[in-house]
C-alpha cells in the first residue's frame, strides 16, 4: 500500500477578519466610499479606492494599528485570505503607504467624508435597527509631535489634561446612545473654544437622522444660551448642567434655601438593590420653570427650560470626605508652622500669620479656619561657674491655635453634591434626567479607544495637517465598527437573558453580559486555515471552531458557514 505525504503549502492566520468584512459589507462602506471618493484619473489596480480603505480598515481594527507603511506586510501575510474575502485578486502593492497617505489627503480635503457619514448614518439605522432618540456629544483633544505651522493651523497650544508642552488639535464628535457609535465628527484647531462646536454637531446629526423629537446630552460648555436656544428652535431636547455663568452661587443658594429650611418637598431617585436587599437611594431633588427668550437665525424663540436641582448621594460624600481631608491637612500645616526646623530661620507673629494665611487659601479652607498666635517665653536659668555669676535666659516660642467654625463647615457641607440641570424636555422624570447624564461615561469610553488602545491615535507622528484630519476621520470609521460589534452581542445576551463563557483567557469559567468588542475580537484569533497538497491536488482545511466561536456568530445573525464559505473562495493555487 503506497501512502502519499501531504505537503504543506502554507497557512494563514484568518482570525477576526471575515466577520469584519461582513460589518463592513453591512454598512456598504466600500460602495459609499466609491461614490463619494471616485478612482483618480490614473488609478490602478484591480481594487477600487473604496476597496482599499476598506482593507485598511481591516488591519487598524484587527490589528490595533494604524501606522500606514506596516499594512503593505501584513496583507503579504493574509493576501489568499483577503483575496478570498474581496472575490478579487489582492496584492500587497495595492495598500502601499504613499497610496494610503494619499488616502488621508483625500479624506481630510473637504467636506466629502461628511456626506459618507451621513450615508453610513441612514445605513447603519437601517440595517441594524438601531434607536436614534438620544445623542451625547462632547469634545476632546489629541497632541501631536508635529509644529505649529501657522496661527491660522490645525495645530496649536491649548489647555491640555494630556501634554501642555505638545501641540494639539481639537475632536468634537456626536455619538449614538446606548451603542456610543460615532454620527458626526469635526476637527478644528487645539485653541479653539468649545462652545461653538455643539450647533454644527447637531447639525450634522439631523441631516442624518432628520429634525425633531431627538434628546442631545452634553456637558456644561454645551449650555449656551445660543446652544440651547437652536436646540429648541429644532423642536429637539437639550440635557446639560448649567455652569455658574448661567446661574450663579448666589442664586442657586436662594433655589436650595427651601430645602436647607425643610419646606421643599425632594423626589427620589433609587438604584434597585440586590434581591432581599433595600433599593439603594442615589439622587434627590426637584425643579423649578423658567421662560426663556433668545434669538434663532433672526427669529425670536421662546421655550420653557425646566431646571432640576439634584444632589447626588455619591457625588456629596466625595465632595464632604475631600473637604475633610483638606481641614485636615490645613490643621496640621498651621500647628506645624511654629516648629523650628534644622537651617530655617524662627517665624514671629507677623510671620506666621501670613504663611498660616497660605495655607488656608492653598486648601480652600480659609472661611473655614481660623487660627491665633500666642507667644510663650520660658526662662532657662544657668548656675554659676567658674567665678562667672549665675545668669537668666528667656527664650520666645509661638503656639498657633486653629479653631474649625463648625456651622460654616456644617453649611459648607450642606451645599455639596448639588447640580443643576436644564432641559426643555419637561416631561422627563427625575429619574429620566439622572440617568441619562450619567450615561455620558460612554463618550468617555470613545475617546480612551480611540486615543488609547485599541486604534492609538496619539501619540500622533503625521506632519501634515490635512492628513492628520484625514486619520481622525479614519479611526472614526474603525470606531464606528467596534461600537457595532459590541453592541449586538451585548443586546442579544440581553435579550436573551444569558451571558457569554469562554470569552477570558485562563479563566474558561468567567461569565460577562457587557464582553467588550476587542474581548470578542480576541476570540476569534485562533482561527486559520491551512492549504496543503495531496497526490497533486490541493486541500483548504479550517480549524474547527469553538463553541463561543461559534455563538458569537449567531449573535452577530452571520452565517454559520461563514469561515466555511471562505475556504471555499480560498485560492488553490501558490501564491506568487
Amino acid at each position: 500500500m503506497t501512502h502519499i505525504k501531504p505537503r504543506l503549502l502554507r497557512v494563514e492566520v484568518v482570525g477576526d477578519l471575515p466577520v469584519l468584512w461582513a460589518t463592513l459589507q453591512r454598512l456598504n462602506l466600500p460602495a459609499t466610499l466609491d461614490c463619494h471618493y471616485p478612482a483618480p484619473l490614473h488609478w490602478k489596480g484591480p481594487l477600487s479606492p473604496g476597496e482599499v480603505l476598506a482593507v485598511w480598515l481591516l488591519f487598524i481594527v484587527s490589528q490595533g494599528d494604524h501606522c500606514l507603511n506596516h499594512v503593505q506586510s501584513w496583507v503579504d501575510q493574509h493576501q489568499t485570505t483577503l483575496a478570498a474575502l474581496l472575490a478579487k485578486p489582492v496584492v500587497p502593492t495595492d495598500l502601499h503607504d504613499d497610496r494610503l497617505a494619499d488616502w488621508l489627503t483625500r479624506l481630510g480635503d473637504g467636506d466629502s467624508f461628511h456626506a459618507v457619514e451621513r450615508d453610513l448614518n441612514q445605513q447603519t439605522v437601517r440595517v441594524y435597527e438601531l434607536p436614534t432618540d438620544l445623542v451625547r456629544i462632547d469634545t476632546t483633544t489629541a497632541n501631536s509631535y508635529a509644529d505649529v505651522l501657522s496661527e491660522q493651523g490645525l495645530l496649536q497650544f491649548g489647555h491640555s489634561k494630556d501634554d501642555p508642552n505638545r501641540p494639539q488639535f481639537k475632536i468634537a464628535a456626536a455619538v449614538l446612545d446606548p451603542l456610543g457609535m460615532p454620527l458626526a465628527t469635526a476637527v478644528v484647531p487645539g485653541n479653539a473654544t468649545d462652545d461653538p462646536l455643539y450647533v454644527p454637531a447637531i447639525v450634522a446629526v439631523r441631516q442624518s437622522l432628520g429634525v425633531g423629537g431627538r434628546t442631545y446630552v452634553g456637558d456644561c460648555k454645551m449650555a449656551a444660551l445660543a446652544t440651547r436656544a437652536f436646540v429648541a428652535a429644532g423642536g429637539d431636547f437639550y440635557l446639560c448642567p448649567l455652569s455658574q455663568a448661567q446661574l450663579s452661587l448666589a442664586q442657586r443658594h436662594e433655589l436650595l434655601l427651601p430645602v436647607w429650611l425643610g419646606t421643599q418637598v425632594l423626589q427620589k431617585v433609587s438604584r434597585p438593590g440586590p434581591p432581599g436587599q433595600p433599593d439603594e437611594r442615589v439622587a434627590e431633588g426637584f425643579y423649578v420653570d423658567v421662560e426663556l427668550t433668545a434669538e434663532v437665525e433672526s427669529k425670536e424663540v421662546r421655550w420653557t427650560e425646566r431646571r432640576w436641582l439634584v444632589r447626588s448621594k455619591a457625588y456629596a460624600v466625595a465632595q464632604q470626605e475631600a473637604l475633610e481631608r483638606r481641614l485636615s491637612t490645613a490643621e496640621r500645616c498651621l500647628r506645624e508652622l511654629p516648629t523650628r526646623k534644622r537651617g530655617k530661620k524662627q517665624l514671629f507673629h507677623t510671620e506666621l500669620m501670613a504663611a498660616a494665611e497660605v495655607i488656608m487659601k492653598r486648601e480652600r479652607v480659609e472661611d473655614l479656619l481660623s487660627c491665633t498666635a500666642q507667644a510663650v517665653m520660658t526662662r532657662q536659668k544657668k548656675r554659676g561657674y567658674g567665678g562667672r555669676p549665675p545668669t537668666e535666659k528667656t527664650d520666645v516660642s509661638f503656639e498657633i491655635e486653629v479653631r474649625r467654625d463648625d456651622k460654616a463647615i456644617e453649611e459648607k457641607k450642606r451645599e455639596m453634591g448639588w447640580q443643576v440641570y436644564g432641559t426643555n424636555g419637561v416631561g422627563m422624570s427625575l429619574t429620566q434626567v439622572v440617568w441619562a447624564y450619567r450615561g455620558q461615561y460612554r463618550i468617555e469610553n470613545d475617546w480612551s479607544r480611540l486615543k488609547g488602545r485599541p486604534l492609538g491615535l496619539t501619540p500622533l507622528y503625521l506632519q501634515d495637517e490635512v492628513r492628520i484630519e484625514g486619520l481622525v476621520y479614519l479611526l472614526s470609521v474603525a470606531l464606528r465598527v467596534l461600537t457595532l460589534l459590541e453592541w449586538q452581542v451585548r443586546e442579544g445576551l440581553r435579550k436573551d437573558g444569558s451571558k457569554l463563557e469562554g470569552v477570558y483567557a485562563g479563566q474558561a469559567g468567567r461569565k460577562t453580559a457587557r464582553p467588550s468588542a476587542e474581548l470578542l475580537l480576541g476570540v476569534l484569533k485562533t482561527i486559520s486555515l491551512s492549504v496543503i497538497e495531496v497526490n497533486g491536488q490541493t486541500h483548504t482545511l479550517l480549524s474547527p471552531l469553538t463553541k463561543v466561536q461559534k455563538r458569537l456568530l449567531k449573535l452577530w445573525e452571520l452565517p454559520t458557514d461563514l469561515y466555511g464559505k471562505l475556504t471555499r473562495g480560498f485560492p488553490k493555487g501558490k501564491r506568487s
